[in-house]
Formats: C-alpha cells, structure tokens, sequence
C-alpha cells in the first residue's frame, strides 16, 4: 500500500509524501520550498566577481574600494565561505572596516579580520612583516 502512494507521488510530480489533495497548508509549504535558494546570494554583480577574480592585485584593490562598504563586508563573507575563494576574502576583509565585518556578523566579523591580518593582507596591498624562515644550510653552519 505505502509503495503504491510512493508511485502515485511520484507520477503526480510531488516530492512531499505528507502533502494530500486535500491539505492546502502542505502545498503552500512545498511551494515555498521551491523558491527558497540553496546557496547565498552573491551581494555584488557576478561580473564584479569575475572581475576580482581575474584582475592583478593593484586593479583588484581598486575593485574592491569601489563597492559600498556594507557590500564589501557582505563579499567577504560570501568569499570565506566558499575555500576556493577565501584568499580573495581575506583581501576583501582586510580592507574592510572592523565595524562593518561586525555589524554584518558579529563575533565572526573580529575573527575573519583576524586572520585577514594573519594572512599579511594589509590595506597597502603588500605582504605585511612575516618572520624570515630558518633554512638547513643557516641551521648547519652554526
């Protein structure tokens, strides 16, 4: 008998079991459903996007004081929560302003502007002061 239901559903194109002719508040939640989106909306153009992705870092920094401050913030976000981007990200937050990361995410705002700093993205566009690396040939001489 389940199996049967399980058909009929299936014919008739709904992906609700719980949802019955006769229940219109099931319908309205399988229509609303539909239009909620499964990724977050990207809050600039994606042509801006594509831009920053492909352009050198001194257009890329231009790019990015363009957009509205609370966008900017916005961007950062998008970017870190996709890995793929995140080096952009960082770029992004670091030359956002603490308070618009904060408004935007709260306590996640202080930290992505943390490891922003930690990345050696300043707003200068330059890699900031790292500690210089220790090589074999330095260690074997003494």
């Amino acid at each position: 008998m389940v199996q049967r239901r399980e058909l009929r559903r299936v014919k008739a194109g709904t992906d609700n079991p719980a949802r019955t002719d006769n229940d219109p508040e099931g319908e309205m939640v399988a229509a609303n459903r539909d239009q909620v989106p499964n990724e977050a909306t990207c809050p600039v153009p994606l042509e801006v996007l594509a831009l920053l992705l492909r352009s050198d870092e001194r257009t890329r920094i231009a790019l990015i004081r363009e957009i509205d401050p609370e966008a900017r913030a916005r961007l950062a976000f998008f970017c870190y929560n996709r890995v793929h981007l995140r080096p952009l990200a960082f770029r992004i937050a670091g030359l956002c302003e603490l308070r618009d990361l904060r408004v935007i995410a709260g306590i996640k705002g202080d930290l992505l502007f943390q490891q922003a700093t930690e990345q050696g993205l300043f707003e200068d566009g330059g890699p900031g002061p790292r500690k210089k690396g220790v090589t074999l040939a330095k260690s074997a001489r003494g």
